[in-house]
């Protein structure tokens, strides 16, 4: 009874499918349910900014959803079908972030005589150190899996020994040796991994471009330092997150993808004897991680929907209380 439940959910949901593993890490962050996210109390900033978080994170999880399950269905023809696919979720939370920073461009400008006197800030002035130093970090690995399957990559002759997954032939590089010259495994080159690199270059230029206008955005002279300073970090912070879930989905793709593409076996005359690829120490681990980083990357944009929810609720709350003082004191505490 207990098996036919699994296999009926595993036929639901396969493991392969973004969401499914981004609802067990999401479950399980509720240990920790402290917010990970705030909103500013007050100001135009707050509407754009719930929307970003809760509508864009969606957008993204849904769009890693629908391309991880397309996958799965889907047989690669070609040998580079999931070009695009992989670098979905990341083109979407870039352009989740990108909306949003136009929404605030939106909001009126102090006129010259009323700005702030302020110096030229660099574009990480606010923006939270340790998701920098992830984010960075998942942009280097990402990126050098992708030039790293690019420079293996190698075309094939037509009549050449072709295992694992044999799409259609192409002239194109989308093959990798194995063992040697033994054989021909598709799945590496440009025409998979170029698109990665071209939205990963577009999501870091994105966000420094978005990150560096805001942190110089007029000010008001009225304005206090400490209500600036908060309401951009709190901006600087949700666009950052956005982002990064875009960026661990998409890098738990790529390694779903590449660590299953080097883990091919041949058996010989004997049984007994089986011939693994060039990276084959590495791909199952890279395989297995990708699953993970997938679905924490979908947590992560859950949690931050979620929680941009709350604060916004919570915002509202404080909002009422503080225009009803009587009916705020006789609420009770929670």
């Amino acid at each position: 009874m207990l098996w036919s439940f699994v296999h009926a959910l595993q036929d639901l949901l396969p493991l392969e499918v973004a969401v499914t593993f981004g609802l067990v890490f999401f479950a399980l962050s509720w240990i920790r349910p402290r917010r990970i996210v705030s909103l500013p109390q007050t100001g135009q900033r707050t509407a754009p900014l719930v929307w970003a978080a809760v509508a864009g994170s969606v957008l993204v999880v849904t769009v890693a959803t629908a391309t991880s399950a397309l996958a799965v269905s889907t047989p690669d023809a070609s040998g580079f079908d999931g070009w695009w696919r992989r670098p979905a979720p990341l083109v979407a939370a870039t352009l989740v972030v990108a909306i949003a920073a136009l929404a605030l461009r939106r909001m009126p400008l102090p006129a010259p005589g009323e700005r702030a006197l302020v110096p030229r800030r660099r574009w990480h002035t606010f923006a939270p150190r340790t998701l920098l130093w992830i984010s960075g970090i998942t942009v280097t690995l990402l990126a050098l899996t992708a030039l790293w399957q690019i420079a293996i990559a190698t075309t094939a002759p037509k009549d050449g020994r072709f295992l694992g997954n044999v799409p259609s032939y192409t002239e194109l590089p989308i093959y990798m040796t194995f063992n040697s010259g033994y054989g021909y495994l598709a799945g590496a080159g440009w025409p998979n991994h170029l698109a990665t690199l071209v939205a990963l270059a577009l999501s870091v230029l994105v966000l420094v471009a978005v990150l560096q206008a805001d942190a110089n955005r007029p000010l008001f002279a009225r304005a206090s330092a400490a209500s600036v300073r908060s309401e951009r970090e709190l901006t600087a912070r949700l666009f950052t997150l956005i982002l990064l879930g875009g960026l661990i989905t998409t890098l738990g793709a790529v390694w779903m993808h590449t660590g299953s593409s080097g883990q091919a076996l041949v058996m010989l005359d004997d049984p007994q004897i089986l011939v693994a690829g060039g990276y084959d120490t590495i791909a199952r681990p890279m395989n297995l991680l990708g699953y993970g980083l997938q679905g924490a990357g979908v947590a992560l944009l859950l949690r931050l929907a979620v929680d941009s929810a709350r604060a916004a609720r919570a915002a509202g709350r404080s909002r009422r209380g503080e225009s009803d003082p009587v009916a705020s004191a006789a609420e009770p505490r929670r």
